[in-house]
């Protein structure tokens, strides 16, 4: 008997897919020997196999090839083919359905054999643990190496900017969809209580964990404390270089334990404990002076009240204006009023006619030494004579030339 014909396992054997592998086989990259990874994946696969066959047998119930038969010719004869015609076209049918079974048979058997070829070559032979040469893996020096870079991605760079790309988008999501949301949590502003002195200050980073984000401040008026003026002396006193002498404020931080909660109490305790201190009655502290050295205090120069411009100040000024005018009116019709422009053109053409005298005088020099030269000292170093075309020296040198020409004769 051939085996059960059906459309429904032909669909099923020709759409059937491979079980899928655990590692990627023939890859450049080391390999190790895993049994539980090996009969992990070959129960993986018997398992599939099972199940497929037990769809098989489910979905497609053993019938006789007679039945069968039967059946598609039935359908034939309702589309209009006739008994012997449907006949022969249901058994030549059911003899291809059988070949191809058989064929998709074979190849899922080689597919699997194929298979396990591939993941023995891929894990290598099986070491035997108990052999006196067997050395185990060191699991600090296995290190998986990947394959060579193909060019095909972005560099390290463009990928941290992508993420942070990705974080101000969510950011932006949040801001556009969540925090409207907040409204409901909004609060009116109250002022602060009486005993509600203190005001502190946290440092929060928004998704990260920062080592400043545990230190904490305390900042208080010490107008705010309720102390008298003996005792508020004495708080500034102990604060020291913690004073702010122009805000009249102490400011204090603190960031030696891991949480905040732990600065907050300790400087909770400090400022508990100034306070004592303060009102101790025993030692008040007057005779020792505020020092403000920590504080450089920069003076600001303010402008004077009295040259401020009032009403009667605009009227003397336009008054002593309206005079001046009047004065030098009179000067100018008088004729002794000083010309500034004419006094500096003036002042330059006497410069110019004494740089032109100055100029001139030089020009005659010139003249006079070119009608009666004197001659050229000769043999002197030069190696010229007199009344050659040397350059004629200084009167002093050929005077000297002369001399020792005198001498030695």
């Amino acid at each position: 008997m051939a085996s059960s014909f059906s459309f429904t396992r032909l669909s099923l054997l020709a759409s059937r897919r491979l079980s899928p592998l655990g590692p990627r086989w023939l890859t450049t990259s080391a390999s190790r020997w895993a049994n539980t990874n090996r009969n992990q994946w070959i129960r993986q696969d018997k398992a599939e196999d099972d199940d497929s066959a037990d769809a098989d047998k489910d979905e497609t119930p053993q019938r006789s090839q007679e039945e069968q038969i039967y059946r598609q010719v039935r359908k034939l004869r309702s589309i209009g083919y006739g008994a012997q015609e449907s006949r022969e076209m249901a058994v030549e049918m059911m003899q291809e359905a059988d070949q191809f079974s058989r064929d998709l048979d074979e190849a899922g058997s080689e597919e699997r054999d194929l298979e396990e070829e591939l993941r023995n070559i891929a894990l290598g032979p099986k070491p035997n643990k108990q052999s006196f040469w067997h050395d185990e893996d060191d699991p600090e020096m296995c290190t998986q190496e990947h394959d060579q870079f193909d060019e095909d991605d972005m560099t390290s760079m463009a990928h941290g900017k992508l993420d942070e790309v990705r974080e101000m988008r969510h950011y932006a999501r949040l801001i556009a969809w969540e925090l409207p949301l907040l409204s409901k949590f909004a609060k009116p502003f109250t002022l602060p209580k009486e005993d509600q002195v203190l005001r502190w200050r946290y440092t929060t980073y928004m998704g990260e964990s920062h080592p400043a984000q545990k230190k904490v401040v305390v900042q208080f008026a010490v107008d705010n404390m309720g102390l008298t003026p003996v005792q508020a002396n004495k708080l500034r006193k102990l604060a020291g270089p913690r004073y702010d002498p122009t805000m009249d404020m102490i400011k204090m931080s603190c960031e030696s334990f891991e949480f905040a909660a732990q600065n907050r109490r300790y400087l909770s305790d400090m400022v508990d404990k100034l306070m004592a201190e303060a009102k101790d009655p025993t030692d008040t502290f007057e005779d020792v002076p505020l020092d403000l050295r920590h504080k450089r205090i920069a003076f600001k120069p303010r402008f004077p009240l009295e040259w401020r411009l009032t009403d009667e100040r605009r009227r003397q000024l336009a008054e002593q204006r309206k005079a001046a005018a009047l004065a030098e009116d009179e000067r100018a019709e008088h004729g002794s009023l000083v010309d500034g422009k004419r006094e500096l053109d003036d002042f330059l053409a006497r410069l110019d006619a004494a740089d032109e005298a100055t100029r001139k005088g030089e020009e005659k020099a010139t003249q006079v030494d070119t009608q009666f030269p004197i001659p050229a000292m000769g043999g002197l170093g030069s190696g010229g004579s007199v009344g050659s075309g040397s350059s004629p020296t200084s009167s002093m040198d050929w005077m000297r030339a002369k001399s020792r020409t005198w001498s030695k004769r």
